[in-house]
């Protein structure tokens, strides 16, 4: 039954290329017996990283291609497997091996929790990713609990957009080189960073991919998989979300804006879609570091969906989620400070203030760098146009965002 699928997938996986993503895979897990689950958005090519994994590991000598188990079963029709059936195939071809298992959309077998403890109990390694239409991170920790470990995948930073395209990263570029590279970054500003997106050059192909994103998202992750029947209510909320992306939201304020329109929805129920949309990956949340418990500021994990819910583009809020996406990847936990100043980004791991500002100019650049006299701990300013002479000062850096981004810490 499966012994054919086994051997087919072990030529896929030697045949494709390396993806070079900067993730870094935990050697201590092939010892934790732990199963390793990667979470994320649609499209951000999990199946992929996964992949690049194992790849990395047949090149370290810790596994063999003839150990790897890769079943993608969104390909498939079955409704339930027997793990026994599964191990006995690979035990006909490999006798002397023990089967390292790769399982893509995992949640299309009604039977997974038993499928896959059963496999695990034996003690044997497991890649997992699923679709958050059927199947949330949280509720995989629930199914598994202390047992799954978690690779959060995000779309490409810069430097991997960079390296997607052949921009070989250096120290210093020529004029040319950083033209290319600037053009890059703008093309990022206008369509954001998932893969297959970026890899093309048809822009009508990029927008039909973003518009097909967010109805999967909206229709298939949200409201089929929520049974909801609010969609107006719904949709208004997501709508406001994505235009106030980058600033503090208020769903009190969305609550009363929906009740002076006549529609009818409890103000729980909207907290509860607002926890929906978390929960997809439509929205990455920080907290205020003086008041975790205070608003909170939700940034777009696609920038994309706010020019196709609102018809418009706000540059200064897009760069602005450029950078604090390039920070998650860094850093364990960012914040933003709000108390009597307001600061978009703090780091507690590098202690630093990280204020953005996509041009500065004799308007702003006081402005912008004011609010970090009052704070005595490391501040940074990024730009990405500078129309004023700047300079340094004991109080703060500034810094372009294509320095920013190659810094390693």
């Amino acid at each position: 039954m499966f012994k054919q699928l086994i051997l087919d997938n072990q030529k896929l996986i030697s045949n494709i290329k390396t993806i070079k993503r900067d993730y870094v895979f935990f050697e201590d897990l092939l010892t934790l017996n732990k199963i390793v689950s990667f979470i994320g958005p649609r499209r951000v090519w999990k199946t992929f990283l996964m992949i690049d994994f194992i790849k990395e590991l047949i090149q370290l000598e810790k596994i063999k291609i003839e150990q790897v188990v890769f079943i993608d079963f969104s390909l498939n029709s079955w409704e339930v497997i027997d793990y026994k059936i599964l191990l006995s195939d690979f035990k006909e071809i490999y006798t002397d091996l023990e089967p390292f298992f790769i399982f893509d959309e995992i949640q299309d077998i009604l039977n997974f929790k038993e499928f896959v403890l059963s496999i695990y109990n034996l003690w044997y390694k497991i890649f997992l990713s699923w679709s958050n239409s059927k199947l949330l991170s949280s509720e995989l920790s629930t199914h598994f609990r202390w047992r799954v470990f978690e690779y959060k995948v995000f779309p490409l930073t810069f430097i991997e957009a960079m390296r997607f395209r052949n921009i070989e990263q250096k120290k210093y570029y020529s004029t040319i080189e950083m033209a290319n590279i600037k053009s890059l970054f703008n093309e990022i500003l206008e369509f954001w960073t998932f893969p297959e997106i970026l890899l093309s050059t048809n822009n009508l192909f990029k927008i039909d991919n973003l518009k097909t994103y967010l109805d999967v998202l909206i229709y298939k992750d949200l409201i089929e998989r929520y049974s909801i029947e609010n969609e107006y209510s719904l949709k208004y909320l997501l709508k406001n979300i994505t235009n106030s992306y980058t600033k503090t939201l208020n769903i009190s304020k969305i609550y009363n804006e929906l009740k002076s329109l006549n529609i009818k929805i409890w103000k729980t129920t909207l907290y509860e879609y607002y926890e929906y949309i978390k929960n997809i990956f439509y929205i990455y949340e920080i907290d205020n570091y003086y008041n975790p418990k205070a608003a909170k500021k939700p940034f777009l994990y696609n920038i994309w969906f706010n020019k196709i819910l609102w018809h418009k583009e706000n540059i200064w809020q897009s760069f602005e989620n450029i950078v604090l996406l390039e920070l998650v990847k860094k850093y364990d936990k960012v914040y933003f400070k709000k108390n009597i100043w307001e600061i978009d980004f703090y780091v507690p791991e590098i202690d630093t203030n990280i204020q953005v500002c996509y041009e500065l100019n004799n308007d702003n650049i006081k402005r912008e760098t004011s609010i970090f006299d009052k704070n005595n701990e490391n501040n940074i300013l990024i730009y990405y146009e500078k129309k004023v002479e700047i300079q340094n000062s004991p109080n703060y850096t500034i810094i372009s965002i294509f320095d920013f981004i190659q810094k390693k810490t």
